[in-house]
């Protein structure tokens, strides 16, 4: 069966809230999901949104899915449609392939409108420079023609800043190299670092990870050995799974199993743990709302929640927000301008 990417508009207000006083939740217009992606798709997982405005690319915002059957990860426009009394969302219909033969189910692009994924397999934390999507974009190479370069050819070279024109993909962290790779998962960035989730054996290589994006390898001290992998940090190693990953103003969540229960989990900068929503089924992917606001896909329930995110604490309440068989990628979608305080979630299903 074909994957699609579905979308439901939703709008703020403050009979959507959950209970918790000052956090406000979003409350669907239609209560409906509508497919904005139902063809051209094999086994779609994670999905990224990038409304970047960068120099490489033009104004329009970009939708990248990852796709695990085809092991491709392909991206689309898309645009605001004002239909009078309502917006939607809808693509160009233009499939661009900017990443093949890779296991990927996650992805992630930063504000740099660099795209980021994780390949299970190879079990390495991967680099897509926003310069090559461009090229890509204009067809000066295809994706056949991109160049993986390794974290061990990384370090031998001094680092992993891109070269602008050039056709390298980085694989920035390698478990071959970096005791902190394990079987990767979910993964986001800021722009400056990397982070990214365990699927197995987190309690050793750690439950969530910390990296650069553009690692270099530090200077040893006079009288200690040189170091052999880039810098990277164990922000918690509570549980040995961990799937998808987001990072708010405050904290870093994180899906997870306990007990065979699904939990989404805070981590604070410190590394304190706290289960702020438990009894999940399977959650996946996270997202931020860039206000208040979480959302998980409980793919096994084929329902996606959110939560408050913006105080500490356990056991909070959650909500539903769209009924979708096999959820599993998140994103939001804000476009102030056009949808004048709308904000659409974007909802993958297989």
């Amino acid at each position: 069966m074909c994957g699609e990417v579905y979308t439901e508009l939703k709008s703020l207000g403050l009979q959507g809230a959950v209970g918790v006083p000052g956090e406000e939740n979003f409350k669907s217009t239609t209560g409906r999901s509508f497919a904005l992606v139902d063809s051209g798709l094999n086994s779609p997982r994670d999905l990224a949104f990038d409304g970047s405005k960068n120099k490489f690319l033009n104004s329009l915002e970009r939708l990248y899915v990852a796709d695990s059957g085809a092991k491709k990860i392909y991206r689309y426009h898309v645009y605001v449609k004002d239909n009078g009394a309502s917006l939607g969302l809808i693509t160009d219909g233009v499939q661009l392939c900017i990443m093949q033969n890779a296991d990927v189910s996650w992805v992630n692009v930063d504000l740099n409108g660099d795209v980021f994924y994780s390949d299970a397999t190879a079990k390495t934390i991967n680099r897509i420079p926003v310069d090559v999507i461009d090229m890509l974009s204009k067809g000066q190479y295809s994706s056949s023609d991109l160049v993986l370069l390794s974290e061990k050819s990384l370090e031998s070279g001094g680092g992993a800043a891109p070269e602008s024109g050039s056709h390298f993909v980085y694989s920035v962290y390698q478990g071959s190299v970096n005791p902190h790779v394990s079987t990767p998962g979910g993964l986001v960035s800021d722009g400056a670092r990397i982070y990214w989730t365990n699927q197995a054996g987190g309690k050793t290589a750690g439950s969530i990870v910390e990296g650069e994006v553009a690692p270099k390898l530090p200077q040893a001290k006079a009288g200690e050995p040189a170091a052999t992998a880039f810098p990277s940090r164990v922000l918690t190693n509570e549980t040995d799974a961990g799937y998808g990953v987001t990072k708010s103003n405050k904290y870093m969540f994180y899906a997870t199993d306990k007990n065979g229960i699904g939990v989404v989990s805070g981590v604070t900068e410190g590394g304190a743990t706290f289960d702020f929503i438990s009894g999940l089924a399977a959650p996946r992917g996270l997202t931020w709302d860039g206000d208040q606001t979480i959302f998980v896909a409980d793919e096994a329930a084929g329902v996606v929640y959110s939560f408050p995110g913006g105080r500490l604490m356990t056991g909070v309440p959650f909500t539903k927000s769209a009924v979708l068989h096999g959820a599993f990628g998140l994103s939001v979608f804000s476009e102030h301008d056009k949808a004048c305080w709308g904000v659409s979630g974007l909802w993958l299903r297989v």
